[in-house]
């Protein structure tokens, strides 16, 4: 190869990975605190408040936690965004890779649960996941955006202080609603049948008396039964930093 396109060619690798840098770097919005609100959905009570829980753990703990809203996952997946937006704010502890990231992108109707390396204990993707379809999605499915961004951030605090209690699955909720109907009627028809049953033998019983006393006269008729009854029915903190954690693709997403 000629000297001139060679040349060109290491000149255009030597300034590949600042371009791809910058362009990442483009990519993600300013670390400007523990909350992060750049599709501006958060009042700022909720955004004071949210930031008033996230200092309160991370002071007790060490554990940092970021609410980021997103105008936009700029074309990426939003596990790829994650796992990206992790990494270049560092969130967490360096060497205890202690951080998290609650991702909300509108938009998209995306939401992600990121979890370093050192959590991923524990808040296993498999909580991640039930905190998101449980808590998060049936507030953002009713519109209500900031009920779901304060209820993730609790419930992803609560797991991580080994108090985390997961609400009912509401499909495990509704069979057993359903069980529970269908005990209710066999309870219902039983009780009808125990009823009828009573009552025959009632109307039995005093048509057989009531045949004895008329018996005068040798008369040869069968016995009348004679019965009567009713039925009854019954903003941010300046000043905030990652500390240099890294994240290696832990946690979970869901749409709405």
């Amino acid at each position: 190869m000629p000297r001139g396109p060679l040349l060109l060619l290491l000149a255009s690798l030597l300034l590949l990975p600042p371009s791809l840098a910058r362009a990442q770097d483009e990519a993600f919005p300013t670390l400007s605190g523990r909350v992060v609100d750049e599709a501006e959905i958060l009042s700022e009570p909720v955004e004071a408040q949210l930031v008033e829980l996230l200092a309160g753990h991370e002071q007790a703990t060490g554990n940092q936690l970021v609410v980021v809203t997103l105008s936009s996952l700029r074309g990426f997946d939003i596990a790829d965004y994650g796992l990206r937006l992790g990494r270049a704010w560092g969130i967490g502890q360096e060497g205890k890779d202690n951080g998290v990231l609650l991702i909300v992108a509108p938009s998209e109707r995306a939401v992600r649960i990121e979890v370093g390396y050192g959590l991923e204990g524990q808040l296993p993707d498999a909580t991640a996941r039930i905190i998101i379809e449980r808590e998060i999605l049936p507030a953002f499915r009713a519109g209500d955006l900031e009920g779901g961004v304060l209820t993730g951030a609790r419930a992803i605090l609560a797991a991580l202080g080994g108090g985390y209690i997961a609400p009912p699955d509401p499909a495990e909720r509704q069979l057993e609603n359903e069980q529970l109907g269908r005990l209710i009627v066999l309870l219902i028809a039983g009780g009808l049948a125990a009823g009828m049953v009573w009552i025959v033998r009632l109307m039995v019983r005093q048509g057989g008396v009531r045949t004895g006393g008329s018996g005068r006269g040798g008369s040869s008729g069968g016995a009348r039964a004679v019965s009567s009854g009713r039925a009854s029915s019954w903003r941010s903190s300046s000043g905030f930093r990652g500390g240099g954690g890294s994240f290696g693709g832990g946690g979970a997403s869901g749409r709405w």
